[in-house]
């Protein structure tokens, strides 16, 4: 599986992991000529080398070379929805801005619709965001985990006056999505709102550097110095998971087994109108739920109930118990943590003699665990054939083992 991990010794900025991302290999012109698809006007893109404590990096830079508004979360989404960019890059960017308006909605005591942002809804804020999100797609990455925040302290001047660091939107940000940090004796500002954001949004959890098969590495620069190098560092390759020595028939095979932190949430119900579940179920999936699924009880005094369990990245988990607690009857929710341990898994293209079929294989070559033609293509080919379903399948086996 292709990935990222955001080292963040210092911090993280927009601006630093934007360079970082770009550091790992892209083409600063074709990242410019993307962000040129937003409809957005005075400001300049430059990214150049750098030196931090003997460290060279890339720094971007975004200069404003006309006044901007003050934008709300309304007319952030309007200039994201008409930019000609891919539907994720849109829908990933929207939900970092999300993040933000939520953040500081609750600060400020105020609807996020209402958040008139300073500094994040400044041009540069949104080139930071919509250009990590680019630069994401631009490399492949299908995964991304990050290491945990450091924190300085201090004040900072902002459009609301001095405020105390880690600024009030970030430390939000870190909890609500459960990002572990920590304090540096650093008098100065390390995690911005923007970065927060981004990682909180992003991110698949916050651990070590996991096992990977690095293929590139980048170094993104922030504006300010410290006694330490102030950069974010990304290691780009292949994520291969924990490696275990498999036992007994297979023992002379090592598995390369995936493994990624998941919340659990459950809720027992025995009085939600039925017609309702399934849209409870569309709103979790749409939301990013990795499963839902629906369990018949008995509770007491014999009640028949229905105990809806909830698969979740941690990230996602306060949002998703939101809406259990909005759109069904329960008065509350368990949450869980635990840890998905997964075969390495990739999708391959079998030409049958009655036309492709995309595979999903499940485990090492040449033992693979499972095998397992996509349905829709099959069914596809046996309507079209007047052929028997079953025999399609047998023929995928055949042509596979």
């Amino acid at each position: 599986m292709q990935g990222i991990y955001l080292e963040c010794p210092m911090g993280a900025a927009g601006d630093m992991l934007l360079a970082a991302l770009l550091d790992c290999g892209l083409s600063a012109e074709e990242l410019r000529e993307q962000l040129s698809l937003l409809p957005l006007q005075g400001y300049t893109f430059k990214s150049e080398r750098t030196s931090k404590n003997g460290l060279s990096a890339l720094q971007v830079k975004i200069q404003v070379t006309e006044k901007q508004p003050y934008r709300n979360l309304p007319e952030i989404k309007e200039i994201i929805h008409l930019a000609n960019l891919s539907p994720p890059v849109k829908e990933k960017s929207i939900a970092v801005f999300q993040t933000l308006a939520q953040a500081e909605a609750k600060v400020h005591g105020i609807p996020a619709d209402k958040v008139h942002f300073h500094e994040i809804g400044a041009v540069d804020s949104i080139v930071d965001i919509a250009g990590c999100i680019i630069a994401l797609e631009m490399l492949g990455v299908e995964k991304i985990y990050a290491s945990p925040l450091p924190l300085g302290r201090g004040w900072i001047k902002t459009g609301h006056g001095r405020i105390p660091l880690p600024a009030p939107a970030a430390v939000e940000i870190i909890k609500e999505f459960r990002i572990p940090c920590y304090g540096l004796p650093l008098e100065g500002e390390t995690v911005t709102p923007t970065g927060a954001a981004i990682l909180g949004t992003l991110c698949s959890g916050f651990l070590p550097v996991p096992p990977i098969i690095i293929e590139s590495i980048g170094y993104g620069a922030g504006s300010k110095d410290f006694n330490y190098p102030n950069i974010v560092r990304a290691f780009k390759g292949k994520f291969t998971g924990s490696e275990l020595l498999s036992t007994g028939s297979d023992a002379c095979f090592r598995e390369n087994l995936l493994a990624e932190p998941l919340e659990i949430m459950e809720a027992n119900i025995d009085d939600l109108n039925p017609e309702i579940y399934n849209y409870v179920l569309e709103r979790l999936f749409s939301s990013g739920a990795l499963d839902v699924y629906f369990t018949p009880i008995q509770m007491k005094k014999n009640r028949p109930a229905v105990k809806i369990t909830v698969l979740a990245n941690p990230q996602k988990s306060h949002q998703l118990g939101q809406i259990l607690l909005q759109e069904t009857t329960t008065l509350g929710y368990r949450r869980q943590s635990a840890e998905k341990i997964m075969l390495p898994r990739q999708q391959t293209l079998v030409e049958t003699p009655w036309g492709p079929v995309r595979v999903k294989l499940a485990g090492q070559p040449p033992h693979y665990h499972n095998i397992a033609p996509e349905y829709d293509d099959c069914l596809r080919i046996a309507r079209e054939q007047g052929i028997p379903l079953k025999k399609i399948y047998q023929q995928v086996w055949k042509m596979l083992t």
